[in-house]
């Protein structure tokens, strides 16, 4: 019997002796039009070689699967289903008592069949990643050798400037971490306390890490001290951000991005640093030019500087998807940049005494950092009361009209600041919130669901913070009249989750929409439970985090739903690079590897139970 169905992913990953042993144990059977699969067939595992078969749990219609696609007949999470042929069908039947010896000691073939979705789509990212620097991309920090972790030097805050740049020079590092002993205060104290410390335990004093580097050098010199008697607590940076070791690398560069900081402090699970992450040396790991962006953006002068830099984002993000990185860290990346790019553009068009009297907010999956390419512009101008600029409409539309020509298209339901809705004053924009929670309309709960997906761009960031506060407790005012019940009503607009197998029939026709089938639901059923908690984050990422600490949801629902949502985003965004239409989210069954539509059909069935879990939450199912 020829082994070629052995031979295809993921059973590529046996090993020669493990798929002869397989091959001795496999054989093809043949069932007629309509038959269901017989009962001693359950227990081991199919490949399609010849026709069609659906698969059902009891009586609900599950997956259509063809040729090459293949399942399962073990019962999973205490689910069991049955098959039944459309055609007169060829299979091959792998026994399940030697497949499971065998994945027993092979972990990687295990995963790819067998796992939780989160590990299963971790697998198959890291077959992807062909060459050694794309798989060393799913390693954690602490797998990098020394070349990129640098170790962590330290001297005590009693020394002077010229011991630090002393101990810099012999150590060949560009910084120094300085330790310091400092009072606990109430505030901490209350959140140990808080968190079941005993009080007789809590220390007095705690010891704080900072750092020294050479930009710090330069600027004890510009300010004339005196480097042999001046302490160099004087000159410390105590605000550190850190890193766990087990965290990916291009989780580093986020946060780097972000935080605009050149240096992480690797902490282990003791939270002791175990060494130091340098921008330098992890741009150069991860051969990208993002900080070649962030420059040009920051170097800028006028708009058409601004706009040169645009055209490289679109550079680096095929860059990343081509290097493997995973679709939620190019997200982050990708808001990063562009609210520096708005930034820049606002910065270049209102005079000083607007900037500083305004908040810019961008909204929708730009807000939530989870747009890929250049999404419809979602924005929104707070001014602070009792502040008044003639031109600020002009100011407005020229932004809109800025952005558009940079290739952010406008936002076909008018959510720009341009239109005077999105523009207002604090009170203006309070009173309004109000006048959207209780009207109850669609349109209105529409314009919610964006704004509470608000992230601050520029500007005074404490007219957001006083906007946050006033639609909070406007939904706290609005809960006994069923608001989150409307609220979260547009996760059933698009059908049955269950009528998107039917998509898997093989007809050149059957393109499933990646964002009504599974982004929206996810994105939206999140978005009322936060909403609900009072998670104030805005990406669903985290706010699945957060939901699962709340106990909200299972973890392991969230983390499911968290990988399902991001397996959706790196579909959606590879049809988009291979397509002149950016704005593309279809994707045809038919063009996926049967390890790619084993995933999909997962990954729907994730949204299908999700929907059916905030229908029954929220009583959508007779409100």
């Amino acid at each position: 019997m020829s082994d070629l169905h052995l031979t295809h992913p993921p059973f590529d990953k046996l090993t020669a002796s493990e798929r002869t042993y397989l091959k001795q144990h496999s054989k093809i059977i043949y069932l007629d039009n309509l038959q269901t699969l017989p009962a001693d067939c359950y227990g081991d595992f199919f490949i399609i070689i010849k026709g069609q078969i659906h698969q059902f749990h009891g009586e609900e219609f599950i997956a259509s699967l063809h040729v090459d696609d293949w399942f399962d007949t073990q019962p999973r999470d205490g689910q069991t289903f049955s098959f039944i042929t459309q055609q007169q069908s060829l299979l091959y039947r792998i026994n399940g008592k030697i497949l499971a010896e065998i994945t027993h000691n092979n972990s990687t073939l295990k995963n790819l069949l067998f796992a939780d979705l989160s590990a299963r789509l971790s697998q198959h990212q890291a077959r992807l990643a062909n060459s050694e620097s794309q798989q060393l991309l799913y390693k954690p920090i602490s797998t990098l050798t020394n070349s990129h972790i640098k170790t962590a030097h330290f001297i005590h805050d009693t020394a002077t400037l010229y011991d630090a740049t002393t101990a810099m020079l012999q150590h060949d590092a560009k910084h120094i971490l300085v330790k310091s002993q400092a009072r606990l205060s109430d505030k901490e104290r209350d959140k140990l306390i808080a968190q079941g410390v005993d009080k007789q335990s809590i220390p007095e004093f705690i010891e704080r890490i900072g750092m020294f580097t050479q930009t710090d050098v330069c600027t004890a010199i510009s300010q004339k001290a005196d480097f042999i008697s001046t302490p160099v607590k004087k000159f410390t940076n105590f605000n550190l951000r850190s890193i766990l070791a087990q965290q990916d690398v291009s989780e580093a560069l986020l946060m780097m991005l972000q935080n605009r900081v050149h240096r992480l402090p690797v902490m282990n699970a003791s939270g002791e640093i175990i060494g130091v992450l340098g921008q330098t040396e992890l741009l150069s790991y991860l051969t990208n030019h993002s900080n070649l962006i962030t420059a040009r953006i920051e170097q800028a002068q006028t708009l058409d500087d601004v706009a040169q830099a645009v055209e490289l984002i679109g550079i680096f993000i095929r860059q990343q998807q081509q290097n493997g990185i995973k679709t939620h860290i190019i997200s982050r990346m990708v808001q990063s940049l562009n609210s520096q790019v708005f930034s820049k553009t606002w910065q270049l068009i209102v005079p000083s005494l607007v900037f500083h009297n305004t908040c810019l907010l961008v909204m929708g999956s730009e807000g939530r950092g989870e747009q890929i390419l250049r999404t419809d512009q979602d924005n929104a101008l707070i001014i602070r009361n009792g502040f008044k600029d003639e031109n600020l409409a002009d100011y407005a539309k020229k932004f809109n009209d800025t952005l558009a020509n940079m290739g952010y298209p406008y936002c076909d339901g008018g959510i720009m600041i341009c239109n005077e809705r999105w523009r207002k004053t604090l009170t203006a924009f309070e009173k309004q919130i109000n006048e959207w929670f209780s009207s109850g309309q669609s349109e209105h709960m529409i314009w919610v669901a964006t704004l509470v997906d608000a992230h601050v761009v520029c500007g005074d960031e404490r007219l957001f913070q006083s906007l946050q506060k006033h639609w909070q407790i406007a939904l706290n005012s609005h809960a006994s009249a069923n608001f989150l019940n409307r609220f979260a009503k547009p996760i059933l607009q698009f059908g049955d989750t269950g009528s998107w197998w039917h998509k898997f029939t093989g007809g050149k026709d059957n393109d499933i929409d990646l964002k009504k089938a599974g982004i929206f639901p996810i994105v939206h059923g999140v978005k009322a439970l936060s909403l609900e908690h009072t998670v104030e984050v805005t990406n669903t990422k985290a706010r699945l985090q957060q939901l699962a600490e709340k106990k909200v949801l299972a973890e392991n629902t969230a983390q499911n739903l968290a990988e399902a949502l991001d397996f959706f985003m790196a579909k959606r965004l590879e049809v988009a690079l291979n397509t002149a239409d950016k704005s593309a989210r279809k994707v045809n069954p038919s063009t996926l590897s049967a390890l790619e539509k084993d995933l999909m059909k997962e990954c729907l069935a994730i949204v299908k139970d999700f929907k059916s879990f905030i229908t029954h939450h929220y009583r959508l199912d007779i409100f």
